[in-house]
């Protein structure tokens, strides 16, 4: 979700050099409760999941105002990039079920077709 309102193509050549204008030139606004709804967690499990990629370095959460706003991070996108595919395989079924309704997003339809 993070690395789709970045607008980026995890598979593109030269992805390492050109992702930190790619990030700094990025207004995207995913807040906490849009990450809770996507994973279909409660306030609690939200919290322990997006506490523990930030820790890792994956996501920087930022506060403005009321709004609590998730931004993935360059060591994000590359860890994306590198595992994506492994997740894919790995998740496939569960993939496919949490958008059967809505289609699947254009990161797993593109990485079937590299």
């Amino acid at each position: 979700m993070l690395a789709h309102a970045l607008d980026v193509n995890l598979y593109q050549r030269g992805l390492e050099e050109k992702i930190d204008q790619i990030i700094e030139n990025s207004h995207y606004e995913i807040t906490k409760s849009d990450i809770r709804h996507e994973i279909r967690s409660n306030h609690k499990m939200t919290e322990k999941v997006l506490n523990e990629l930030e820790r890792e370095g994956l996501i920087e959460i930022v506060t403005e105002g009321r709004k609590t706003l998730v931004k993935i991070t360059k060591k994000g996108v590359l860890h994306l990039a590198k595992w994506n595919r492994f997740y894919m395989d790995l998740y496939r079924e569960q993939i496919e079920d949490h958008y059967r309704y809505v289609g699947l997003p254009a990161w797993f339809r593109a990485e079937d077709q590299v």
